[in-house]
C-alpha cells in the first residue's frame, strides 16, 4: 500500500472519529433552557428556590427519612398511593424511563434519587409504597408519613392532599382522587426548585431535566 493511500485512509478515520465524538457530544450535552423556555416545556422554575421545614417519614425495615436524606442530590418528589388507578402509574413510569435514559447515556445518577410519598397514610404501610416505587426502579424510595406530617410537607410544597371524610372505611378513594399530580423538584441543597406540570411529555421531561440539573 502506498504512502499517500495510507495517510488518505488515516484522514478518513480521524474524520470520522471527530463527526462520532461531535455526535456522540450532542446527544451526552443538554440544552440549557430559559425560564420562558422551560415553562414551555411543562417545568416551572421558582426564580429563588423555596426553603422547608424538616420532615420525618419511614420507608421500609422502619428506615427514617427526613431533610438530611435530600442534602447532596437531586430529588424526584411525587406524592400518590399504591391504589392510584392511572395518574401515579404514568409519573412513575415517566420518572423510571428518564432514569433509564440518562443511565443509557452514560450519565452520573449518584447524586439524583426518586421518592414516592403516600398520600394514602391510612392505607399504605410503608412496606407497601416502598415496594411499588421499586417496582419502577429499584433504586426509588417509598415512604409514609403520618397525616399530619403528610398536610405540613404537603402545604409547604404546594401539593393539594385532602383529609379523608372522619366516618370513611378502607376502602374509600373519593379524597385520594383529585390529588396533585405534578412531579416536584429538589436541588440538591434541599430546597424546592420547582415542579413539571402534566400532561407529560416524555421528550420534554427529560430535556427540561437534563437543562435544570446539569451544571452550567
Amino acid at each position: 500500500m502506498s504512502t499517500n493511500i495510507k495517510i488518505s485512509l488515516a484522514l478518513i478515520i480521524l474524520f470520522m472519529i471527530s463527526v462520532l465524538s461531535l455526535f456522540i457530544n450532542k446527544l451526552t450535552t443538554p440544552r440549557y433552557l430559559s425560564a420562558p423556555e422551560l415553562l414551555v416545556n411543562g417545568f416551572y422554575q421558582f426564580p429563588n428556590p423555596k426553603n422547608f421545614s424538616n420532615f420525618q417519614i419511614i420507608s421500609s425495615n422502619n428506615t427514617i427519612l427526613n431533610k438530611d436524606t435530600l442534602m447532596g442530590k437531586w430529588t424526584l418528589i411525587y406524592f400518590g398511593f399504591t391504589r392510584c388507578p392511572a395518574e401515579c402509574p404514568v409519573a412513575m413510569s415517566l420518572i423510571k424511563n428518564l432514569y433509564s435514559t440518562l443511565d443509557s447515556k452514560g450519565f452520573n445518577l449518584n447524586d439524583k434519587q426518586a421518592l414516592l410519598i403516600t398520600i394514602d397514610p391510612e392505607n399504605d404501610s410503608p412496606n407497601d409504597v416502598d415496594r411499588y416505587a421499586k417496582a419502577f426502579n429499584k433504586n426509588f424510595i417509598g415512604a409514609r408519613g403520618d397525616r399530619p406530617m403528610l398536610l405540613s410537607m404537603a402545604t409547604q410544597l404546594n401539593v393539594m392532599v385532602i383529609e379523608p371524610p372522619k366516618d370513611s372505611h378502607s376502602d374509600h378513594t373519593g379524597h385520594l382522587e383529585n390529588h396533585s399530580n405534578n412531579i416536584l423538584l429538589i436541588n440538591p441543597e434541599g430546597k424546592y426548585a420547582g415542579f413539571f406540570r402534566p400532561p407529560f411529555e416524555e421528550e420534554k421531561f427529560l430535556l427540561t431535566y437534563q437543562s435544570v440539573v446539569t451544571p452550567r
